[in-house]
């Protein structure tokens, strides 16, 4: 919302609406309130709560904290609902159970409860709010063997309950033909669960009916009625129990929706085929179609007569062969249509042996493939003998993941310059036999903005390094244990000016890191990961990236070794040369720096850092003392300081102090660690979870000298000690 607009709203509703940050403001609200909005009521007292009831014409109370508060703060939450003769509607997040009397029931205005978790008391109360329309619990529920949820199938109001074991129970519905929608209705086996106690529910919207392997027979699904249900718009159907018993084939046949349903999803059947109103298009409003874990299902029909589809999902379809046409059909003419032309989104996963895919339709926007038995990606195509040059392309997201079979991208969706030009996101993830993407023609791709290509350890590039320009509009770009790609997409001439984040992870054939003039381009780099690239042996010119970045170094052996060879020749955070305190010509700020070993500290350009505000050294093993001169040239912007697997340090630096600006430092591991220098001023927290016996034994004396310097720190934690404010 633009900030005049609320400026307008909050004008528009003083004195009727409020929202409560502090208990503070209910001294200063009008007694004429009717709709209050409560957040962060941990902080408020049971007193503070009481002031509510100063509002005499509330109509919404809504409490927007997702924890538990102290029971005496429910008890007056409770006072306060049963005192409230005009209320509309309650919400609460708050993790606490509702204990409501008999009294609740005389709010006769009540519309609308969301609680958490119900008192099986609360039960009579609720049962006579005869005008309650929406009843709503989170995920403590109630426990489905109360006896009283029968009550509230006496509420003939109801648009929407929650229902099932995540909701209040199960009840008898039958009676409550206003509800618009009905989630977590499990069909069972007792009266109160059949099928068909849904059947003259005529205004659903929204339907979603569980355990339907518990339909014995196709009459039963028949009584549901879901064709008669004109203003269903969403039905789930779920099988609980899939491959343990012999689904009758018609019962699917007869949960056939109405026309108009607009958003399916069917998971679970274990039926042999899809059903016949999806065969031929008997709902051909549909917008979203959700295929999920029909186990034996082997070929699905043509849905080309979908004609609003925008959404199809095929998840988990072990058997799943073919789309719309057997496989002897050589022609590609005879694929069009299998899909919708209106299709936006087309997400396959999990279908094993599924080995092609139909022509994509011209208007795509986001392909998703994971786990599928591809051996060639499909291709764009016309429209029944349109000219495909004529449309213009919308396609915008492009996922290929652990398609293990695909070998090479030839032929594909990806060659087709016409629809490159709006790709955004391009993802190959764990393609292990994909050997080239020299045929890919990232110069058309002008609005790419992301590019991840990892876990094809045989690619590799088969041109002239120079080819592969990858656009300057690319923002994100990870490579990770792919070959040798990272090396024309990391040359010389790549002008990424608007890479903000770049990732390479076992990147083998990457020896060093770009030069100086590539930096020099990198102005919108803010993230840096590079892990496990066992060749890299140089930082390059990172030193002249021109803006401030968040790095992080590890795994890499050769620039371990390199700093090693340096370790030998100065002593490592003793500050005993003074010309090791000369400032580089590096312009390298680093916001966060995190890395595995503290020696990487000695190589340039991380060695002459002067406003890093974050280190984290993952494995300080190898220290018995802090890298004090990189820390002191640091001090006055370092604020948290994370060291982990501190073996061997026996003592902090004694200038700790001067570290004005640290506020967080975490230190793991340090057993050796028997005394504290003291610490900076402004320090909030001090972890230190293992350290030597004899300082945790000095700790605990208060008023000893060790005691002394960690009293001023609000929260400590040493040993098994755990301080706030200097008392255990």
């Amino acid at each position: 919302m633009h900030d005049l607009m609320h400026e307008l709203a909050r004008n528009v509703s003083t004195g009727e609406c409020a929202r409560i940050d502090d208990p503070v403001q209910l001294q200063y609200e009008n007694d004429t309130i009717r709709y209050l909005y409560v957040v962060n009521i941990r902080s408020f007292s049971a007193d503070d709560v009481k002031k509510i009831s100063h509002f005499k014409n509330l109509r919404a109370i809504i409490i927007y904290n997702n924890h538990s508060v102290e029971h005496d703060i429910v008890c007056t939450l409770e006072m306060i609902l049963k005192s409230s003769k005009s209320l509309r509607l309650f919400h609460s997040k708050l993790r606490n159970t509702f204990k409501f009397s008999d009294k609740f029931g005389n709010l006769k205005h009540l519309r609308y409860i969301y609680v958490f978790e119900i008192s099986p008391d609360m039960i009579c109360g609720i049962a006579k709010l005869y005008h309650l329309m929406v009843l709503r619990c989170g995920s403590g529920g109630l426990e489905t063997g109360t006896h009283q949820v029968r009550y509230l199938g006496n509420l003939e109001r109801l648009r929407y309950v929650s229902y099932g074991v995540r909701g209040f129970g199960n009840f008898g519905i039958s009676r409550l033909t206003s509800l618009q929608e009905l989630h977590d209705y499990r069909v069972g086996g007792r009266i109160c669960n059949e099928i068909s106690a849904i059947r003259n529910f005529r205004d659903l919207r929204e339907l979603v009916l569980g355990g339907l392997d518990n339909v014995e027979s196709y009459e039963e699904a028949k009584n549901a009625k879901l064709k008669e249900k004109q203003h269903l718009d969403s039905l789930f159907l779920e099988w609980s129990a899939p491959d343990q018993i012999i689904t009758d084939d018609l019962v699917l046949d007869h949960l056939e929706p109405h026309v108009n349903i607009r958003v399916l999803v069917i998971r679970g059947y274990d039926g042999p085929k899809v059903p016949f109103w999806i065969e031929n298009h008997s709902v051909k409003n549909l917008v979203s179609l959700r295929l999920i874990c029909c186990i034996n299902w082997e070929y699905l029909p043509s849905l080309g007569g979908l004609v609003l589809l925008k959404l199809l999902q095929l998840d988990k379809l072990p058997k799943l062969r073919q789309i719309g046409r057997s496989f002897d059909m050589a022609s590609s003419s005879s694929m069009d249509l299998l899909l919708p032309q209106s299709l936006y989104t087309l997400e396959v996963t999990a279908c094993r042996k599924l080995m092609e895919l139909p022509i994509l339709p011209p208007g795509l926007v986001v392909l998703k493939i994971h786990h599928v038995r591809l051996t060639k990606l499909p291709r764009i195509g016309k429209i029944s003998g349109e000219i495909v040059e004529s449309k213009s392309s919308k396609l915008a997201c492009v996922s290929v993941t652990r398609c293990r079979y695909l070998t090479s991208l030839e032929g594909s969706l990806l060659e087709q310059k016409l629809y490159m030009g709006t790709l955004q996101v391009l993802t190959v993830d764990d393609c292990i036999h994909l050997e080239s993407m020299s045929s890919i023609p990232f110069e058309e791709m002008k609005e790419l903005r992301e590019f991840t290509v990892k876990g094809c350890p045989k690619l590799r590039t088969l041109r002239d390094a120079n080819d592969m320009l990858v656009p300057s509009s690319l923002r994100e770009l990870t490579i990770a244990f792919c070959g040798d790609v990272e090396l024309p997409l990391l040359g010389p001439r790549r002008l990424l000016t608007n890479l903000s984040l770049l990732t390479l992870q076992n990147c083998s054939s990457l020896v060093s890191l770009p030069s100086a003039d590539v930096f020099k381009n990198f102005g919108s780099m803010r993230y840096m990961y590079i892990k496990k690239c066992e060749n890299l042996s140089s930082l390059g010119g990172l030193g002249s990236l021109p803006s401030r970045i968040w790095l992080e170094i590890k795994g890499c052996s050769k620039l371990i070794e390199a700093a090693g060879s340096l370790l030998t020749r100065v002593a490592f955070g003793s500050g005993g040369e003074e010309e090791h305190l000369v400032e580089s010509a590096s312009s390298l700020q680093i916001t966060g720096l995190d890395i595995d070993l503290p020696s990487l500290l000695l190589l340039e350009p991380l060695k002459s850092l002067r406003h890093t505000k974050y280190l984290s050294i993952s494995n300080g093993s190898e220290m018995e003392s802090l890298p004090e001169r990189w820390l002191l040239q640091n001090g006055p912007s370092l604020q948290q300081l994370n060291i982990s697997k501190a073996d061997s340090l026996k003592s902090l630096t004694p200038n700790m102090q001067d570290l004005c600006s640290l506020v967080l430092f975490h230190l793991f591991g340090a057993a050796q660690l028997q005394s504290l220098p003291y610490m900076p001023p402004f320090l909030k927290s001090l972890i230190l979870p293992k350290c030597h016996p004899d300082l945790e034994k000095k700790i605990r004396k208060h008023g000893s000298p060790e005691w002394d310097k960690i009293a001023p720190i609000p929260c400590v934690r040493i040993g098994g000690l755990v301080f706030r404010h200097g008392k255990i």
